[in-house]
């Protein structure tokens, strides 16, 4: 979380962009990785379940 300051970090440019105006590359950014991060929930919960039974 520790940057420059002239860096802008994911969730920094996501939270400039719901305030200032909407950007469709940052919902594209946090759509993806909202996506991703189901996928890969329910794969690990898959696996987890295979595995015990």
């Amino acid at each position: 979380f520790m940057t420059a300051a002239e860096q802008r970090t994911l969730p920094v440019q996501m939270f400039s962009g719901i305030r200032d105006q909407i950007n469709p590359t940052i919902m594209a950014a946090a759509t993806l990785l909202l996506a991703l991060s189901i996928v890969l929930f329910f794969a690990l919960a898959f696996l987890t379940h295979r595995r015990a039974g």
